[in-house]
């Protein structure tokens, strides 16, 4: 994990919380090792960050945002594993290892992903003690469902997303309203105002789509071993992205554009938002 990120969120402690969950449910043999592989020990963990991020700029405990950031990975794990299935981009590895269908075989990884889904609406609906925490979930299954991740997915897959003002809409939805959920979750989770939320959920948006336009450069000018994943999966599908409508230095170009306007956006938090700058930094220099 970044440095950055592991001041914000401690690994061990959080995988272990992510069992505490996982040992709170009745899950068939079939599918122990299927949800222990796509949700342990993997990714960059950038989502529950910002849960904790986003409380920490509300002032509350950072403690607060546990439940929101335990669900988010859960939703962005089974978003994971679907998306590697061969229905949609077939993807044969996810985090430097077999994805969950190379492994496990088609039919378990969608029930595995429908199970990792479920298991994060019940945390949710297990953290909902107050009406702070009931806004936070709120806005975690909203942008997670039809009108964000799941509207940007169906964009995705239908081909809609061939110019670029489509292709932005699809990025903000599929990549910026995951990580609005994630940061908006964890700062209502705290109490936030709606002032702040709105400049989070803006920031958010334009860092979802800057971070995508970083993996359309990534896909074809990295390595499988650095971006632990298949590289040149959209050209094989025939897929449009920045590099196709932009080229190499164009898409670059509206990275940059697009995390100013996240630092545009999050400008008048002051200090607060001192972080969200900071991750501007990482983001943009990521090379996985």
């Amino acid at each position: 994990m970044n440095t950055f990120l592991a001041g914000y969120l401690d690994p061990v402690k959080f995988d272990e919380l992510l069992k505490n969950y996982l040992d709170s449910v009745e899950i068939p043999d079939s599918l122990v090792m299927p949800m222990n592989d796509a949700l342990i020990g993997v990714g960059k963990r950038l989502r529950p960050a910002l849960c904790y991020i986003g409380a920490e700029i509300s002032g509350a405990d950072p403690k607060r945002a546990d439940f929101c950031a335990a669900a988010i990975e859960c939703v962005h794990c089974y978003s994971l594993v679907h998306d590697d299935l061969e229905c949609m981009d077939d993807d044969a590895f996810r985090h430097g290892k077999p994805s969950i269908h190379s492994k496990y075989g088609e039919a378990v990884a969608v029930l595995c992903g429908d199970a990792l889904l479920n298991l994060a609406f019940e945390i949710l609906i297990g953290g909902c003690g107050d009406k702070a925490s009931v806004k936070a979930a709120l806005v975690i299954a909203r942008k997670a469902g039809v009108s964000g991740m799941i509207g940007g997915q169906a964009d995705d897959v239908s081909g809609r997303a061939d110019r670029l003002d489509t292709l932005k809409e699809m990025y903000r939805k599929k990549t910026g309203e995951l990580l609005a959920a994630a940061l908006m979750s964890g700062a209502a989770a705290g109490g936030a105002d709606d002032e702040t939320l709105s400049r989070l959920e803006i920031y958010a948006h334009s860092a979802g789509i800057a971070y995508q336009f970083r993996d359309d450069v990534l896909d074809v000018t990295s390595t499988s071993q650095q971006l632990g994943k298949d590289i040149g999966s959209d050209s094989d599908n025939d897929k449009v992205t920045a590099v196709t409508l932009l080229g190499i230095d164009g898409a670059e170009a509206a990275c940059k554009e697009y995390f100013a306007r996240a630092l545009d956006a999050i400008a008048p938090l002051g200090k607060r938002a001192e972080a969200l700058s900071k991750l501007v930094s990482y983001l943009q220099g990521r090379t996985f």
